[in-house]
């Protein structure tokens, strides 16, 4: 079975910090995603600058651990 876990590291501005994805999220370096920060009305925009991915072998599982590093564009 394969796990996928998926980590957004935001570098800076008011998102600044790590937090897990539920169920992830495929995104691409150099793309640029839009945040809501805490249900307000004000839109901050994040670029990915950096996606690393580790995979393991667990026995009969598969652990595929998806890191994105965003910054405050």
């Amino acid at each position: 079975m394969i796990k996928k876990n998926t980590k957004i590291i935001f570098t800076d501005g008011p998102l600044e910090n790590s937090s897990d994805l539920a169920g992830g999220m495929p995104l691409s370096k150099g793309e640029i995603i839009s945040f809501y920060p805490n249900g307000e009305d004000s839109l901050v925009k994040y670029e990915v600058i950096d996606k690393e991915i580790d995979y393991l072998f667990e026995g009969d599982d598969h652990i595929v651990n998806i890191t994105y590093t965003l910054a405050q564009n």
